[in-house]
This record gives C-alpha cells, structure tokens and sequence, in this order.
C-alpha cells in the first residue's frame, strides 16, 4: 500500500488489537470523530494551519467544554511510561492520561484531520509529532507537556541523542507514514516481549524493519529476543556437546543475531540511556 493511504488510527487500532483485543475499535473510531468535529468547530472555519494547530492544542490540553473539562496528559504515575496500557489509544481516551506514545499518536490523528502537514519523530524510548508549516519550516513537537514546540537542542539536552544518530537518522528525522506506523508496532512488541514470546517478537521486529530499516528500538528487541532464546538454549543444553546438531546451529545463529544487531544499533549512533 502506497504511504499516501496508510491511516494512522486505523493502524493504530490495528496494532492496539493484538495487545488488548477485547477492546470495542468502532467506539474508538466514533469517539476519533466527535475529537475532530470538536477541533472544527474550534477552528471557526479559519483554514490557517497555526490556528488550526492551536485549536488541536486547546481541544486536549485546555479544560472546557471541548473536551468536557477532561484536558488530556501525561500519567504522572507512570512518570517513565513503563505501564503498556498508557500507549494503547483507547485507554488514553477513556483514561485522558497517557505517555509517549499514546499521546503523539492521539495528537497527529487529530491535526491530519485537520489538514496539517504533520508526521512523526522518534528520540530514544519517545515519539513527539513533526509540524511542518506553509514555509517548510519543521518544528518538534512535545505532545507530553501541553502540545508544545520542542526545540531540538532541547530534546537532545533530554534524551541520549549523539550527533552520529542524527547523521544517520535515527532520532529527528521526520518519518514517512510507513516508518511511523513501524514505529508505533514497537507497543506489540513489547507486548510479546513481556509474555517471552521471543520467537514472535523477532518475526514482529523483522517486519518493522523492512518498512523501517532505521528503527533503532525495533533493531535492539530483535537482538534482544535472540540473547533470550541463546538463555534458553544454554540453560536446555548445559552441558557442552549435548546439544543436537540443528539445534547448536540455531543457537549459533542467534548469538551472532545479538551481537549483530546491538552493534548495528551502536554503529548508528545509539547509546545506552540511564534506564536501560
């Protein structure tokens, strides 16, 4: 499918099913259209984009009777968005708290309705939005902290960002829809990667990176996944020479996989952060 029709919520909702398939997606479909006549009706009819920007900005953050006095943000009991719940969209439009991927997400589904120029953006273990206006000028966007633009020095002065992974692209570099809907499957990833389906998570992150090369977070599950299956190897098989053949060959494989793909991701420029 060509980018120009990739749908981000449809994608989303898509993505959020194999996480939590009990959820009702037409409900959240019906309730991505009451958002979006809600920041119409913000606009007045102004078509400008920076107004437009403002009225998705005031519809989520600002308490009124737009949103039903239920601004949106960030879930400061999760304050390092570590909870999977947090990034699923329908827990984030029940709950109104969210984190760093379910809030972007929310946010560049609502401003495309618009007909903003919007994408977006990946720092280590984050998403922000890509605003780019009438002139071509791009700006970040921190849809955790009020929708605001995010200076890129700023976001460097947050997140472990070298000046390689920027050469490479790796971090704040705007992404095709292919490459941001790659990015936001890093949720049901982890979500396998949770329930050790290490297998799963491989063939997913494999995916990712054929529409997504560059996805640094889908390169370290995968070589991740493959040091876990090495674990269960080598704890099946302790002692040396009792493994059968194919199964000595698959362990190999998944050794050079981890070492691969760690320096892959090292190579271009990624480095550990505190919390990892």
């Amino acid at each position: 499918m060509a980018d120009g029709r990739l749908d981000y919520a449809d994608s989303k909702i898509k993505l959020d099913l194999l996480v939590d398939p009990s959820f009702d997606s037409l409900a959240v479909l019906k309730e991505l259209d009451e958002l979006t006549n809600r920041a119409l009706e913000l606009c007045r009819g102004d078509s400008r984009p920076a107004f437009r920007l403002g009225a998705v900005r005031r519809l989520l953050y600002d308490a009124g009777s737009w949103n039903d006095y239920r601004p949106f943000s960030y879930d400061m009991n999760d304050p390092q968005g570590r909870l999977l719940r947090n990034k699923l969209l329908h827990n984030y439009l029940t709950t109104r708290k969210g984190q760093c991927v379910s809030m972007p997400v929310l946010f560049l589904i609502l401003a495309r309705r618009l007909g903003l120029n919007v994408a977006l953006t990946s720092a280590p273990e984050h998403l922000l939005v890509r605003y780019t206006d009438g002139q071509s000028r791009s700006y970040n966007i921190e849809t955790t902290s009020g929708g605001h633009p995010a200076r890129e020095e700023w976001v460097r002065q947050n997140h472990p960002i070298t000046d390689r992974s920027i050469e490479t692209g790796i971090y704040l570099r705007t992404l095709s829809p292919r490459e941001g809907i790659a990015a936001m499957a890093s949720t049901v990833v982890e979500h396998l990667y949770a329930q050790a389906r290490f297998e799963q998570v491989i063939s997913v992150c494999e995916i990712i990176l054929h529409h997504h090369p560059r996805d640094v977070a889908a390169m370290l599950w995968l070589g991740s996944a493959s040091g876990k299956l090495l674990e269960q190897f080598q704890e099946r098989y302790a002692r040396p020479g009792t493994a059968p053949p194919r199964e000595s060959i698959r362990a190999s494989k998944l050794a050079t996989r981890n070492a691969q793909f760690f320096a892959l991701a090292e190579n271009l420029g990624w480095v550990p952060s505190e919390q990892e």
